[in-house]
């Protein structure tokens, strides 16, 4: 995975142009394009394109609209023109190796003081192994990857190092609180092969669960508790700031999807109420994952 950017503090405009120039640059690389052939499609001068990914010129709002049509990324314009119109101060998650699609959810999650997550099939990203977050993206690879390079698929690499980036705001001084409920098909049917794998997961959750601003339940079968929330996995956050709203995040197939509506943010807080409520209590948390843990 590339190198992250980290900004601390202020940002003057040669940084701004920095981020949105490695931005374009990857995106260009990405998509296979040469300078010249990006050019021609955009309509430009291939000189235009240099200058712009080498942070020499700010190129205007319509051009980087032009460009991220080509690179596939037209939706996700307004977040690239933010930082080039100074509204935000650029961090690790607009580096370019962050999927563009991922990064205005990264700056939430980074900025919130409490999240709370439901992810039904696997354990939630903050409390992934690197192991498990290496297995997670080489499961998700695209349909036909040939198995025997896997091991090598830098995309795959890249999410997992994307994982371990994200893990770093529980370890920060002021970092948010976690609350994450796990269904124990995440636990009984890891993507791991390696028994010792499995072990390490589950040893790294026993450990978050001991942590103070970690707190980890385990859901009850649906039969038992009488509730099936029926959905994806989603994640919810809340700010310090007292008059701005919580926000939901979807985790959908390809990206997830940010939502501030009034309405389905409620709903989704009382599915993780309930949620909660019927799930097995925090504190017996360590002796359910020990009697899931794999080998002796």
């Amino acid at each position: 995975m590339q190198t992250l950017i980290i900004v601390i503090g202020g940002c003057d405009r040669r940084m701004q142009l920095s981020v949105v120039a490695a931005r374009l640059s990857a995106l260009r690389a990405g998509s296979r394009l040469s300078m010249k052939s990006a050019a021609q499609a955009a309509g430009l001068n291939t000189s235009t394109i240099f200058r712009i990914e080498h942070g020499l010129v700010a190129p205007r709002e319509a051009t980087v609209r032009i460009l991220l049509e080509l690179y596939g990324e037209g939706e996700h314009a307004p977040r690239l023109l933010s930082l080039l119109r100074e509204e935000r101060v650029p961090g690790w998650y607009d580096a370019p190796g962050v999927p563009l699609g991922h990064s205005a959810f990264l700056e939430l999650e980074d900025r919130a003081q409490i999240v709370y997550t439901y992810c039904p099939q696997q354990v939630p990203p903050l409390l992934q192994t690197p192991a498990y977050a290496l297995a997670v993206a080489l499961a998700t690879l695209p349909v036909g990857a040939p198995y025997e390079e896997r091991a090598t698929y830098e995309g795959a690499a890249r999410a997992a190092g994307l994982v371990a980036a994200r893990q770093r705001v529980l370890d920060r001084h002021g970092g948010p609180r976690l609350w994450a409920i796990l269904d124990r098909t995440a636990l009984l049917d890891p993507p791991l092969c390696r028994a010792e794998d499995r072990r390490d997961q589950i040893d790294a959750l026993v450990m978050a669960a001991k942590q103070e601003h970690v707190a980890v339940q385990i859901a009850r079968p649906a039969a038992e508790c009488g509730y099936l929330y029926q959905g994806p996995p989603f994640t919810l956050l809340r700010f310090r700031e007292r008059d701005r709203a919580d926000v939901l995040v979807l985790h959908l197939l390809h990206a997830p999807v940010v939502i501030e509506d009034r309405r389905r943010v409620e709903e989704h807080q009382q599915a993780f109420a309930r949620l909660s409520l019927s799930a097995l209590p925090v504190d017996a948390t360590p002796d359910v994952l020990d009697g899931v843990r794999v080998g002796p």
